[in-house]
Formats: C-alpha cells, sequence, structure tokens
C-alpha cells in the first residue's frame, strides 16, 4: 500500500544531508513516493539593493543567491537520487517562509513535510514564534520534525490518542493518528504502542471543590474504558498499551524518555481563544521538549477549513510565478 503520493523535505540553506533529509529518504524509498527537495532562502541585501539601486539590481542580486544554494542542493540531489527513486529539487525565494512553505506543498500536493525541529528557548519564544509552530497552524498537510542527533531508523513509534474526543471529526483524527502510525510502523519495521493521556492539572487544587476526587474517579473509569474500547478495535495488545494521568505534554515527554521511543505520532488541531490561553498547545510543547520525531497529523478536513481563511492556489500561483520570473 502506497500511503504517500508526494514528500517534501525542507533543506537549510547550506543543502546539507541533515536527519530530516535522511528520514525523508528513507520514507521515499519505503512509500515509492516522489520526494521535493526544497530550500528557502531570503537575503535582505537584495531589498537594501532594491531600495538604493532599483528593482534590476535587486534582481541580480536574489538571481545570484538563488544560483548559488541551487547548486548546493543538485549535489545533494544528485547524491540520493542515485539510491534508487525518484528525487527533484528546488529553491525558493521566501520573506516569509511559512508562507512559501505552504504555497510549495500546494504546488507539489505534498501529504507530508519533513523538517529538522529546533528547540528554541523560552526568552526567544516570548518574543518570537518558531516557524515549526507557525507550520503546526497553517500548514495544510501533516508535518515530521525529526530530532537532531543520530540518523537511525524509528525501532519503536507511539500513537498518542485522545479517547475523550466529543465530536466525529475529532474520533476520525484518531483513526488517522493510528492508520499513519501502523503505516510508517510497517516501513521502517518498528514496534507500535498506543498511548493516551486522561489530563490532570494537580496546580488547579482540585481537592479544594466540592465533590471533586469524585468527579475525577469518574472521570478516570470513564477514560480507562474509551481507551480500552478504542485499542480493542485496533487490535492492540495489551503489553502496548499505555494509559497515562496528568498534564499531557509532561506526561508524555517523560514516557518518550522512559521508554525510548522514537518517534511520537500525534493529532495536531489548532486552538484559539480560551482553549488555547488556559492550555496551551500540546502539540507545541511537544515539539520544544521530546526527544523524539514528532509527526503531526491533520483532521480529514483541515485543509478545507483553512482554504476559507487562505487561498491557497493564489498563493501557489504568486509563488509559481516568482520561480518564473
Amino acid at each position: 500500500m502506497q500511503a504517500y503520493r508526494s514528500l517534501l523535505a525542507m533543506v537549510s540553506p547550506a543543502a546539507e544531508p541533515s536527519p530530516a533529509v535522511q528520514r525523508a529518504a528513507e520514507l521515499a524509498r519505503a512509500s515509492g513516493a516522489p520526494l521535493h527537495l526544497c530550500s528557502f532562502v531570503h537575503d535582505p541585501a537584495a531589498d537594501i539593493a532594491a531600495r538604493l539601486s532599483g528593482a534590476e539590481v535587486a534582481h541580480r542580486v536574489r538571481h545570484d543567491v538563488l544560483r548559488e544554494h541551487e547548486e548546493k542542493l543538485q549535489r545533494l540531489t544528485a547524491s540520493l537520487a542515485g539510491e534508487g527513486h525518484p528525487v527533484e529539487c528546488d529553491v525558493i525565494w521566501a520573506r516569509d517562509p511559512a508562507e512559501a512553505v505552504m504555497a510549495k506543498c500546494v504546488m507539489v500536493g505534498a501529504q507530508v513535510v519533513l523538517k529538522d525541529g529546533q528547540h528554541e528557548s523560552t526568552m526567544r519564544r516570548a518574543f518570537y514564534t518558531p516557524l515549526d509552530w507557525k507550520l503546526m497552524r497553517v500548514l495544510p498537510c501533516d508535518l515530521m520534525l525529526v530530532k537532531a542527533g543520530p540518523e537511525a531508523k524509528p525501532r519503536r513509534l507511539a500513537a498518542a490518542v485522545d479517547v475523550w474526543a466529543g465530536s466525529t471529526a475529532a474520533e476520525g483524527l484518531n483513526k488517522r493518528i493510528i492508520d499513519t502510525a501502523r503505516q510508517l510502523a510497517e516501513y521502517f519495521d518498528a514496534r507500535l504502542d498506543l498511548i493516551s493521556v486522561m489530563p490532570h492539572f494537580p496546580s488547579l487544587q482540585y481537592r479544594s471543590w466540592p465533590g471533586a476526587e469524585a468527579m475525577l474517579a469518574k472521570d478516570n473509569t470513564a477514560h480507562y474504558e474509551a481507551f480500552a474500547q478504542l485499542a480493542a478495535s485496533y487490535s492492540i495488545p495489551d503489553d502496548r498499551r499505555h494509559r497515562l494521568i496528568g498534564v499531557p505534554a509532561d506526561v508524555l515527554d517523560q514516557f518518550v524518555s522512559d521508554n525510548n521511543i522514537d518517534m511520537v505520532v500525534a493529532g495536531s488541531i489548532h486552538q484559539t481563544g480560551w482553549e488555547r490561553l488556559l492550555l496551551g498547545s500540546t502539540a507545541e510543547a511537544l515539539a520544544q521538549r521530546i526527544d523524539a520525531d514528532l509527526m503531526l497529523v491533520r483532521p480529514d478536513q483541515f485543509e478545507a477549513a483553512l482554504r476559507k481563511r487562505i487561498d491557497l492556489d493564489e498563493l501557489a500561483r504568486r509563488y509559481s510565478a516568482q520561480d518564473q520570473a
């Protein structure tokens, strides 16, 4: 079964064979999907030239920068193409990298974008939204953030599901998470475990609320039964079922560390308003903390919802015209 029709790997301007590039090549070989390597570059010198010397000089500066990066990327592409699967490459001028990645996804029909994960400091995140977070919020396809370090294939995967999904769409996301994790486990010949976290926030001092302990016990039982039912429906063995209780990002991070998990497959739903203010985003927290690859799976209707806010086709046309200029 070929789960993917097209993969897009983000390559640093240095065009080095990074962990994300290696993971993308492994996934392309296993799935048979074409691999697109893409570097997103921008040099402020071109903007300065445009202000001081006009559009023609700025165009030459941009052309020279793109040509330099294209030569590097073509060498990397040639080394991967010789391994027996189709590989293409492109360099895009990108003042806004997140926007440019969105456009390229539409242009090549990518189902997964693979990128080297970046752990930013708390201070830096206070003033700057990491590119990883931006992609989680606006990318129309799935996103795999690949950890730094040894480039060994994943040997143990964990599918993190929400068994309290209250809507049909959310329940469908659990199915997508498990199906995706199973396919990746098959590609990498890896063990697959199933995890669900019952959210519990001790800092809220629940014991001071009338009836809070009884409510917690009731929720715990309901969560246990829902998780058991979901795991049984997918024939997950008992020794590969893991039900955790606590702050989701905290307990998942600890589970990954304690069990040598190489990749976590989870859902990514952009939160807004009070939900983000009170709880934040588990996916964003995991991206900054876990020492494992993180595969973020979209709900089935995510792209359709995104297109109501952003004209993705027009975005792709704009970047395509830029490439031809």
